[in-house]
């Protein structure tokens, strides 16, 4: 930094003076880290209807706790005394467990919720799904999908904040670790905004699929088994690679990115899995719902838990069948979710392992919905 003009603008971008910005930072005090978590759990806290004026209608009630994983329908399933299991996904939860991944308790008031929906909004759109049991109907898969991406959109701009929260955190380190932290909230800054690129255009066609009501929009294959699963889930994600780690879309600057949608429902002696994606010509949800399909029906809930809990947050255990699971098994968890949390925003690579079992009961049989594109039989 010797030389560097004291008036000039900051060479991390901040808009700041150099003067009033990095000069003599190494030698300023660090700041509190946990101030950072503070800020970041407010900014996943605001509270903003995502069906605002988008044709939806206005908007009527407060802005709610709305759920992506259903509470009643879903987790009461798979809890125990009111609450479930999932992966502590902070730092602060990290660290405190020596650097490794740790399952936390959480109650299912709590669990996969979001300030996304006013509450007349939250009640329309999502009635066949909350009030009707899940059978797979077209209208319920595009219902899914719409929350499911209203959620990961809503994230995604709450995580907006990021660089600018952080910038001071550098503070005490010598200049090569300045640049190099910097450096490090510019990609991830640069990784949440094309993010946000991809994912808008997938939410407005949601949105339009809603306003004309046609479900045909969407693609789905629903997967029902044997008997409850002992997890729920929900989620939206790009993905890059396929069910065993083969590379299905690239990522180029330029690209607008595909999203495949994923969600569980509970029943009273059985489950299902719904994988949905855009209806369009090859899309890459296609491919891994295919993929799917050619599994043993032993197999298939295995490679889905697998498969969805490296690139989803919102994952859900019961206590019980969490807690008997052997090593081998929760380390094999441990890793997959590991595989997605990647603060520099590299895509999770691991493939599914389909000799790692989890005592999970069997495929009863795939039902296609409004599946235009899909060549398996």
């Amino acid at each position: 930094m010797k030389g560097r003009e004291r008036n000039a603008p900051c060479w991390c971008g901040s808009g700041k003076k150099y003067k009033k910005c990095h000069l003599g930072r190494d030698a300023q005090p660090k700041e509190n880290p946990w101030a950072a978590v503070d800020v970041n759990r407010k900014a996943f806290s605001q509270k903003k209807c995502c069906a605002q004026d988008v044709g939806l209608g206005v908007c009527e009630g407060a802005v709610i706790k709305a759920h992506t994983v259903s509470r009643g329908p879903n987790l009461a399933k798979i809890a125990k005394d009111g609450h479930v299991l999932k992966y502590a996904a902070d730092i602060s939860e990290v660290n405190k467990n020596g650097g490794k991944l740790s399952v936390k308790k959480i109650g299912i008031k709590d669990a996969s919720v979001f300030h996304g929906f006013c509450s007349k909004h939250d009640r329309e759109l999502f009635l066949c799904i909350e009030n009707e049991a899940f059978i797979g109907r077209p209208d319920q898969c595009l219902a899914v999908a719409y929350r499911t991406m209203s959620r990961e959109l809503y994230g995604k701009d709450a995580g907006s904040h990021l660089r600018e929260t952080l910038r001071g955190f550098d503070k005490g380190l010598n200049p090569l670790k300045q640049i190099m932290f910097q450096k490090m909230l510019d990609e991830i800054d640069t990784g949440n905004e094309a993010a946000r690129r991809d994912l808008k255009p997938t939410h407005d066609a949601l949105t339009i699929a809603l306003l004309g009501a046609r479900p045909d929009a969407l693609s789905s294959v629903v997967f029902e088994f044997a008997g409850p699963l002992p997890f729920m889930f929900a989620g939206a994600w790009s993905p890059f690679t396929d069910l065993y780690g083969a590379e299905i879309q690239k990522g180029y600057v330029d690209e607008i990115l595909e999203q495949i949608f994923v969600s569980s429902f509970a029943a009273e002696s059985s489950a299902m899995i719904c994988v949905s994606w855009l209806n369009i010509d090859g899309a890459v949800g296609e491919v891994i719902a295919e993929q799917f399909m050619k599994l043993p029906d032993e197999k298939l809930a295995s490679a889905c838990l697998q498969f969805v809990i490296k690139h989803v947050e919102n994952v859900f255990f019961n206590p019980d069948w969490f807690e008997v699971l052997d090593e081998k098994q929760k380390d094999r968890l441990a890793q997959l979710a590991a595989d997605g949390m990647d603060p520099m925003g590299s895509p999770p690579s691991m493939p599914v392992r389909l000799d790692v079992g989890f005592q999970l009961p069997a495929l009863t049989r795939a039902i296609q919905v409004q599946q235009k594109h899909f060549t398996s039989s």
